[in-house]
């Protein structure tokens, strides 16, 4: 599949991207050296702290064996100056909207480069906050014409999507 030009509202916080996302602990983080709940646990971080989120991935590393409604995402975080992971549902975001860094661009290619064609069109619009995280759902118009139908809906905290 070839890329496509995204027709995507662009705000100013997004065209001028954080390079981290705020959050609080909700609860007492475990966090981890990798995003999986198998691997070395690092410390923890009290309910109510401030965390800063350096990205996200849609599901654990030793989560791919698991049923789909078992897994989760996990935030990059920095601890004691080294990127760590916390579970991103155990987060209280300050804008749910916010995406995290990284995010946006690298699952709308990997959307764009499996569902979408050069002459289709596609559009980003807020779907709601589940779990204090942000979803947009991708519109697509194939082949540019006709009516807008709903392709993906995409959690911006860590770029899980379902279709």
């Amino acid at each position: 599949m070839c890329l496509l030009t995204l027709l995507l509202a662009f705000n100013s916080t997004e065209a001028q991207a954080s390079s981290y996302d705020k959050a609080y602990a909700a609860k007492t983080l475990s966090v981890k050296s990798s995003p999986g709940t198998s691997y070395k646990t690092l410390g923890k971080i009290n309910a109510g702290a401030t965390v800063k989120v350096y990205g996200g991935v849609p599901i654990g590393k030793d989560q791919g064996d698991w049923y789909s409604y078992q897994q989760y995402g996990w935030s990059k975080i920095k601890y004691k100056n080294k990127y760590a992971y916390v579970k991103t549902h155990e987060l209280s975001f300050a804008n749910p909207y916010n995406w995290a860094p990284g995010v946006k661009s690298k699952i709308i290619k990997e959307i764009e480069k499996e569902y979408v064609s050069k002459k289709d069109k596609t559009k980003l619009v807020k779907s709601g906050v589940t779990g204090n995280q942000g979803y947009y759902t991708m519109y697509i118009r194939f082949d540019g014409k006709g009516d807008w139908h709903q392709l993906v809906v995409i959690n911006c905290k860590t770029g899980w999507y379902h279709g």
